[in-house]
This record gives C-alpha cells, sequence and structure tokens, in this order.
C-alpha cells in the first residue's frame, strides 16, 4: 500500500528548500553535471535508508526521494537570479 502522507509532505518540503536556490551566483556554479550528481546521490540515500518498518510499497525512502525532486523542480520553477 502506498502511503500518500510522506510523498506530499517530502514535495512540499522539497518545493520549498529548492525555490531558495540562488541562480547566478559567482560562488557556486550549478552545472548540468553536478545535478545528475546530487540526484545519483540521492536516489543511493534513499536507497540505503530505506522506508519505514511499516510501509511496504518501495524499497526506498519515498519521503526522501519525493523531497529530491521537490528541490529539482522548485528550483526550476521558483528559483531566485540574485
Amino acid at each position: 500500500m502506498l502511503s500518500i502522507g510522506p510523498i506530499v509532505i517530502g514535495l512540499i518540503l522539497g518545493l520549498v528548500i529548492g525555490s531558495q536556490i540562488k541562480t547566478g551566483n559567482s560562488d557556486a556554479k550549478f552545472t548540468l553535471g553536478s545535478f545528475v550528481v546530487i540526484l545519483i546521490a540521492g536516489i543511493i540515500v534513499a536507497w540505503q535508508s530505506g522506508n519505514y518498518p511499516f510501509y511496504t510499497d518501495l524499497p526506498m525512502s519515498t519521503a526522501f526521494l519525493s523531497a529530491l525532486i521537490g528541490i529539482f523542480v522548485g528550483k526550476l520553477l521558483f528559483a531566485r537570479s540574485k
């Protein structure tokens, strides 16, 4: 059974965090390669942390994975330029 609560809360939290990422800052440049590395590392962390014992839908943490997706979507939609 898929539990919707952690997915929705993780997505909302990811959208909030992703919207606060500043683009165009001279100190840190986020390139396509860095986003791919962050995505791969996030999937590995979600896989290794696993779900709560009473959630049996997927072998990976759905809350962490949805927060990671929310960060990318929030950065693409709502990111600040400076």
